[in-house]
């Protein structure tokens, strides 16, 4: 029943998180999903025998649909949280062009703040388990959570691609013709 209602919040979460950023934060952030959900496409398809699921509706082996679109989600909101660290602590208004200063926002505000965190809740509802006889993790596990440090590094590692992709294609999806 537990899973149920974890798939199901899955499937609303897009919904919800685009109507709570337009409402509170005056921000569309149709553009971010898509992009996010775009790169969750490839993380989810390139990693499939790593990971596994056990969520009912899936469009390719165990992957389901609903986890294609929370990549979206989630890196929507590690662009907002490591673009709001950035501002806050460097005062600025916004991100500078070209700044890499935000690249360390995205790994320790996106990756430590948001993606593990994220990681964490998955694991410990039984959304998804680790397939640790292919991942083959062996660095021990970050203490009081018992989640392997690979996955801590993982996260830090994607976010300094991650965002990026979304804040440079988010855009081209928002824009009316």
């Amino acid at each position: 029943m537990k899973l149920i209602l974890w798939e199901i919040w899955t499937y609303l979460q897009v919904p919800v998180i685009w109507y709570l950023f337009r409402r509170f934060a005056q921000r569309n952030v149709k553009g971010e999903i898509i992009a996010g959900t775009l790169l969750g496409i490839y993380i989810e398809f390139s990693t499939e025998p790593l990971w596994q699921y056990h969520f009912q509706i899936n469009v390719y082996k165990d992957i389901p649909l609903s986890i294609l679109a929370s990549w979206g989600v989630m890196f929507t909101l590690v662009s907002f949280v490591s673009e709001k660290l950035y501002c806050r602590l460097l005062k600025k208004n916004e991100i500078e062009p070209y700044d890499k200063r935000i690249l360390l926002f995205d790994m320790l505000g996106g990756g430590l703040l948001v993606g593990f965190p994220s990681e964490i809740i998955g694991i410990y509802t039984g959304i998804w388990e680790y397939r640790y006889d292919r991942l083959n993790w062996d660095w021990g596990n970050v203490p009081f959570l018992d989640m392997p440090y690979e996955s801590l590094v993982a996260y830090s590692l994607l976010m300094l691609i991650a965002p990026t992709f979304v804040r440079y294609w988010q855009e081209a999806f928002e824009k009316k013709k």
